[in-house]
């Protein structure tokens, strides 16, 4: 910027001031340091060819070159205009200060964008007003705190007359007429406001304050494909900024997820895994239709549920500058295997200016002590550098009966090397993890038919733990030797990443982006899970490790557990290359990639009887008795490649019109080396055995299979703060690893499983009201489920089953400022999510057929399990000076235990609350609650063994099994920033 200008510019601001020579003093020494900041991105170069193009795309292309945002009123510069630009490797101000100057457009820079105005007089005659006032408005435009917004655009609707806030976030208006009595007020991250001016020509003041754009409609996605408005986007996206993380305040990284719509999320698990169902799609926990990525790259091929759990390869902390999901939509495309939804962690990667942020943080409940830290800038001009993680020991949120419960933490970090001709850049990164924590699972509890958590004498589950008193224990394999397990150890993932990004612009306007990462992973998961329970007789003896005799009271009972000893290892490379072009009014993405993960897993099953009452001791059935009785033993060893090849074009049809489409193809070869524990009499492998401590041998298996995806989207933009949308999708559903190397793998139990997916959606933002809402269709056909039926004579029992369910739903954000300090947000989702063929007969197992006879059990008809109708949250955000205030509400409707729909478990309300301080700019403390209510409800009940009850038959008091809410915990952090 010309010191002229400025100089100009501190005049016309601070004409009425008794101040004004020292103002202009201070703002022009300011100017220089301005100018010597902004040569980082004017001095890159570029090259544009244009012919007759609309000013509006040709600024576009310039963003996409330098990744420097460009601010400015499309009416006020008359963006439409088509004009002709030939630039070869010139410098961005060389752009600037002859392309558009020429066309009467100037620019100012402000922190790191540039404002663009139109540079003609009011009084030029081409724009000359009629009957103009004498009047001239002024004002000053502030955000919630009352802090100054510069470089806002302020317009007067429907007319080329306007202006750009200064640094204080005042501005001046002169020229206005009769019909000129309406103001535009836009500025990138807020929501646009239009303010009615009073009618006559006196000289007005106005204060205008804009509201945070909490949806992020204006901002630009970079997840899948080309970047894009939200606002002009066919997808359904939701954003979740740094802001929205601090004031959630998630327990871990799963808990994040129910800021998403379309997700319903159960993070009851502790820090353990956690279940997320998408749009109402069938699944028994896990991600099996959500797909994780940290920075572009997913972190785990889309299909696992507990083991191995994708929301322990990758930890929220202040390193994540905000969170992008992709509902549904193109998340085929985006991603291999992931129907539902893709979730993009996305890091800070450095900036002109240091930054950072230090943390501390405690848990007055459970005795956390967390320290997170997070700090970037730059080394020299072209290379810039973001480093962060955390650390973190706590007892947990259940008392376990051994401290600490959870252990660990990671730091990550990455270094950009700009290309010195300004045309991209190489990004390396790594990571490191190293983390354990515990897994809260299945307990006890008295039935009454009310769904929620009653205690049984002293024990109560949602405050206490079943987990022994007893730890640890070894097993000596006679093939592996000898292994040592602990149950203090938890799920403990040691993972190490690195990688890089190559980001270059070709001369003829080709974007070359490569993204690369290795990924090693070593997880101990050690934990212990109820599998029965029964009274104790007194004629039945047990006795304590050690040989001491366990006295006997009457209404003692027996808990019968499976403690697993898990030692897994998995390795992965990912690579994927996209190459982008704007082409006119096409915008192409094609992309080739390639995951390999390669799996080798060891698992071990030990039977052992413990007391039934809180942090209880094992109990033998004889003196000599071991206290874990090996039972099973399996392995899961073989290599997963996927090769993938994608297309996608935006096409913009005409300014309000746009249309997408995309296609992908996914190449997957599975082959390992699949276990068997028995022969049949002709010596060929016998399949149907069941697991036993000793692997009889393995035979080799390779199998592969091809599947496509295909989406298209059109988007009409109503107008500058509304659009809509619709879309349809075809996608599938793939089998993973553990399906082909199942002991008793059978190719018939591996079907096609299609997913069909539509949805229309609405998009709004103005003044103080942000909108984004949404109906689908979605359906998916031959899902594979296991039924697992509790027998007499032979214990668990496994039938296959497949299944196909359509869901209905509507998914809706709606971020609203009531008044200055106060914003309210509501998000949810309402579905009706049904099994459309849904049969499984007990002639597929014999030990099942022989105690139920042979029949056929139905589900047709009935709602899928665990999915409630209505999950919603209200949030509300008060903001004054330096105090801040968050409350929320989630509501969770109704949903069924098992697919039999037999037994009910209630709707519930869980709170959390946050209050914060900023004693300075750098310097804040907060306070906040989870589940402040303290509500007390079951999750999920008997996943096994529900939909074979008559719950009416069954006496209250009967000990059932299920899951609860997480207890109430209470936090407080202190924070510096700079």
């Amino acid at each position: 910027m010309k010191k002229k200008q400025l100089i100009s510019l501190a005049k016309f601001a601070m004409r009425n001031s008794i101040y004004q020579i020292l103002v202009i003093i201070i703002f022009t020494c300011g100017a220089f340091a301005k100018d010597v900041e902004a040569q980082d991105f004017l001095n890159k170069q570029i090259s544009i060819k244009a012919d007759r193009q609309d000013i509006k795309s040709i600024i576009e292309k310039a963003e996409n070159l330098t990744n420097v945002k460009f601010v400015y009123s499309p009416k006020l510069i008359n963006s439409d205009r088509k004009i002709s630009v030939n630039i070869v490797n010139q410098k961005l101000k060389y752009f600037l200060e002859n392309a558009l100057k020429s066309y009467d457009v100037g620019y100012r820079i402000f922190k790191d964008q540039i404002l663009l105005y139109s540079t003609l007089p009011i009084n030029q005659p081409e724009y000359a007003p009629t009957a103009l006032f004498d009047g001239t408005v002024t004002g000053k435009v502030t955000d919630s705190k009352g802090e100054p917004i510069p470089g806002v655009s302020v317009t007067v609707k429907g007319k080329t007359i306007g202006t750009t806030t200064d640094l204080n976030g005042a501005f001046v208006l002169k020229g206005l007429t009769a019909d000129s009595r309406i103001l535009v007020v836009r500025y990138v991250g807020y929501i646009s406001k239009e303010v009615n001016l009073s009618a006559g020509n006196a000289d007005e003041t106005l204060n205008i304050s804009l509201s945070e754009d909490n949806l992020q409609l204006e901002s630009v996605m970079v997840t899948g494909g080309n970047p894009k408005k939200k606002l002009e986007s066919s997808v359904a996206l939701t954003s979740v900024s740094n802001k929205d993380i601090t004031n959630r305040a998630p327990l871990n990284s799963t808990d994040l997820l129910k800021a998403i719509p379309g997700l319903t999320v159960e993070s009851t698990g502790g820090d353990g895994p956690g279940n997320v169902w998408v749009r109402g799609f069938p699944q028994q926990g896990g991600y099996i239709f959500l797909g994780i990525q940290e920075d572009g790259l997913p972190l785990l091929p889309t299909g696992f549920n507990t083991n191995p759990s994708v929301d322990q390869y990758y930890k929220t902390d202040l390193t994540i500058q905000n969170i992008e999901a992709i509902r549904g939509g193109n998340a085929s495309i985006v991603q291999a295997n992931t129907p539902g939804a893709v979730v993009n962690n996305i890091s800070y990667v450095g900036a002109d200016k240091q930054y950072g942020q230090f943390k501390f943080t405690t848990g007055f409940s459970q005795g956390l002590y967390r320290f997170d830290g997070n700090t970037g800038g730059k080394i020299s001009d072209n290379v810039k550098y973001n480093i962060g993680g955390f650390y973190r020991t706590d007892n947990g949120v259940v008392d376990q009966g051994f401290n600490p419960a959870n252990r660990g933490g990671q730091v990550k970090g990455n270094m950009t090397f700009n290309f010195k001709n300004n045309k991209g850049f190489i990004r390396v990164y790594g990571k490191y993890l190293n983390d354990k924590v515990q897994f809260l699972l299945t307990s006890y509890y008295p039935y009454d038919g009310t769904g929620k958590p009653t205690t049984y004498r002293d024990y109560n589950m949602a405050e206490q733990s079943i987990v022994p008193r007893q730890t640890d224990w070894s097993y000596t394999d006679p093939a592996t030797g000898l292994h040592n397990f602990s149950l203090t150890d938890g799920i403990h993932t040691k993972l190490g990443s690195a990688g890089f990004q190559f980001n270059y612009t070709t001369d003829s306007g080709w974007q070359i982006v490569n993204n690369f990462r290795y990924q090693n992973t070593h997880t101990n998961s050690i934990y212990t899970a109820a599998a029965g329970i029964a009274a104790r007789t007194a004629a039945t003896p047990y006795y304590y490790p050690g040989g001491a005799v366990a006295p006997f009271v009457a209404g003692d009972y027996v808990i019968t557990s499976n403690a697993n000893g898990q030692i897994n290892h998995d390795i992965q490379v990912v690579d994927y290359l996209d190459l982008k072009k704007t082409i006119k009014n096409h915008s192409l993405n094609i992309g080739a990639g390639i995951h390999q993960y390669n799996r080798d897993d060891l698992r071990y099953a030990f039977r052992s009887y413990t007391e039934f009452k809180e942090h209880p001791s094992i109990i033998l059935q004889s003196p000599t008795a071991l206290e874990r009785t090996i039972q099973t033993k399996n392995t899961f060893i073989g290599d997963t490649r996927t090769l993938s090849v994608y297309a996608g074009d935006e096409i913009k049809l005409s300014e309000k019109w746009r249309l997408d489409i995309g296609a992908r193809i996914d190449n997957q070869n599975v082959k390992g080396d699949r276990p068997y524990y028995a022969l049949n009499a002709n010596g060929t492998v016998n399949i149907s055995a069941g697991a036993t401590p000793n692997i009889l041998g393995y035979t080799a298996y390779n199998e592969t299979l091809t599947n496509w995806s295909a989406s298209m989207g059109a988007n009409y933009k109503i107008s500058n703060t509304s659009s809509m949308f619709a879309r349809i999708t075809k996608a599938y559903n793939a089998p993973n690893i553990g399906d082909y190397n199942a002991s008793a793998y059978n190719p018939a139990n591996i079907k096609k499983r299609p997913v069909y997916l539509g949805e229309v959606g609405f998009k709004y933002a103005k003044n103080n009201l942000a909108i984004f809402a949404s109906g689908s269709y979605s359906a998916i056909k031959n899902t594979s489920l296991t039924i697992n039926v509790p027998t007499v004579a032979a214990g668990q029992q496994a039938l296959v089953a497949f299944g196909s369910t359509r869901t209905f739903s509507a998914e809706y954000e709606v971020s609203y400022k009531i008044a200055k300090p106060l914003s309210l947000r509501l998000t949810g989702t309402l579905q009706d999510s049904k099994y459309t063929d849904y049969e499984a007969n007990t002639s597929g197992n014999a030990a099942v057929a022989a105690e139920f006879g042979n029949r056929i059990y139905s589900f047709t008809g009935n709602r899928t399990e665990r999915v409630p109708v209505l999950n919603t949250e209200l949030g509300a955000n008060y903001e004054y000076k330096k105090f801040n205030l968050y409350v929320a509400a989630n509501y969770v409707g109704s949903r069924y235990t098992s697919p039999s729909d037999s037994y009910e478990l209630p709707a519930y309300v869980v709170m959390k609350a946050g209050a914060g301080y900023n004693f300075t700019k750098k310097v804040a403390i907060r306070f906040w609650a989870d589940n402040l209510l303290n509500a007390k409800v079951l999750t999920e009940g008997d996943v096994r063994g529900d939909q074979f009850r008559d719950f009416s038959t069954i006496t209250p008091g009967t000990l059932l099994i299920g899951r609860t809410l997480l207890q109430r915990t209470f936090w407080g952090s202190l924070a510096y920033s700079f």
